[in-house]
């Protein structure tokens, strides 16, 4: 059986696709270990994140009016959340954007797609977490990110969609493009194509972040559960 050698095959697309070419059903040792890894890469982020006390404003009036208990259960409940927010971007990451690259490209086995996916996931991650540790050293959090182009636009031009759209157009999309780019273009011979799909797709991604970051949708739930 083929290995899997993350960082070898990082810098070095064509030991990939040799191993890929060469394994049976894209089985390669090791793989498992990487999977797991940028899993639990992906969980720390987002716990450290809630621990640290972001997204979670809502929840000071309990500790403001000395409810402490409660405080505590929305924290645990928060915590919770988070880890579970943590694995569903993995799993949106790792199962479903394949689904869609496999959908877009011709004849790529859906498990090497997933395989290039493990190159792309801890990219989008770091990108957060140093935005994460930027907002703890100064003490404050924004709604958008300073690897986007998103604030600078504020500046000039406020318009709600518009600048949510722009902050899901950052450093990681561009390098998650170059990624896939490097990666499946190997297998691909219309390659121009191919970079135009990959760009086209952080395109959508980033309109339909962007579309449900301005919607209302705790206002929506409330009122579907009748609250």
């Amino acid at each position: 059986m083929s290995e899997f050698h993350y960082w070898q095959q990082l810098s070095q697309p064509s030991r990939l696709t040799h191993s890929l070419e060469n394994s049976e059903n894209g089985k390669l040792k090791g793989y498992t270990k990487w999977v797991t890894i940028i899993l639990g890469f992906t969980l720390a982020y987002f716990i450290v994140r809630d621990i640290w006390g972001m997204n979670t404003t809502q929840l000071t009036y309990l500790l403001v009016n000395g409810d402490y208990d409660q405080y505590r259960f929305a924290r645990l409940i928060s915590l919770i959340g988070a880890i579970l927010t943590g694995l569903l971007y993995f799993l949106f990451y790792y199962y479903f954007i394949p689904g869609i690259l496999y959908a877009f490209t011709s004849n790529i086995p859906y498990r090497w797609i997933q395989k290039v996916q493990l190159y792309v996931i801890p990219i989008i991650i770091v990108e957060k977490l140093i935005t994460v540790i930027i907002f703890a050293a100064v003490g404050f959090a924004t709604p958008f990110t300073f690897f986007s182009v998103a604030p600078m636009v504020s500046y000039v031009y406020y318009q709600d969609y518009l600048l949510y759209f722009l902050n899901q157009i950052t450093v990681a999309s561009v390098v998650t493009v170059w990624i896939q780019y490097t990666f499946l273009a190997q297998w691909e011979n219309r390659k121009k194509v191919l970079l135009i799909k990959l760009i086209l797709l952080q395109v959508i991604i980033a309109a339909i972040v962007a579309l449900i970051s301005i919607l209302p949708m705790a206002t929506w739930i409330e009122g579907w559960l009748g609250k």
